[in-house]
């Protein structure tokens, strides 16, 4: 049997915890920062309204776990009037014991008031739902007072053109001078 010197042993393993190190199993993922122009633009509508219900569940295959939730609009800032609930759809949550988690989605919880991104489109579960444009990006959080509040999310790029800690009528005219195609 060859015996193998000490010093490529030694670089070998150095290499390898070099790239361990500097290439990790899991990241976060990195979008593009979103104004709320581009935001506007890729929407179909933007409502305010409150989160009625949430229910994660199963996709059709059963392999990913989908979070449906009704949102009951109390405004509709862009696009055709929402009066009736709104069901809107990201991937991730939880059912039961198990449990899938998705960067930079829109999580949502019951009794939030949201102002939202939205673009209609065919359901991973069932029917017709909407997706939120720009993942975390299109979903803000009205605080009570009336200022709108956006995060759990990373940006590349210029983030200074993303708003956040905006009061909701200073978005609503924001978006509502958005020149629509």
């Amino acid at each position: 049997m060859k015996s193998v010197p000490l010093f490529p042993r030694l670089l070998q393993a150095t290499l390898a915890l070099t790239i361990l190190a500097v290439c990790p199993a899991t990241s976060p993922a990195v979008m593009k920062a979103l104004s709320t122009e581009e935001l506007t633009k890729m929407s179909d509508t933007v409502v305010q309204g409150d989160v009625e219900d949430v229910q994660p569940m199963w996709d059709s295959t059963g392999k990913k776990i989908i979070t449906r939730v009704t949102v009951r609009p109390t405004q509709t800032v862009t696009g055709t009037a929402q009066t009736a609930p709104v069901v809107v759809e990201y991937e991730g949550g939880e059912v039961g014991r198990v449990g899938m988690k998705v960067s930079d989605t829109p999580a949502m919880k019951k009794g939030e008031n949201v102002l939202l991104f939205l673009k209609a489109g065919k359901s991973p579960v069932m029917g017709m739902s909407h997706a939120v444009i720009g993942r975390a990006q299109g979903k803000y959080n009205v605080g009570a007072d009336g200022i709108l509040r956006k995060g759990g999310f990373s940006v590349m790029g210029n983030r200074s053109s993303i708003d956040n800690n905006i009061p909701l009528q200073d978005m609503i005219r924001k978006v509502q001078g958005v020149p629509r195609p």
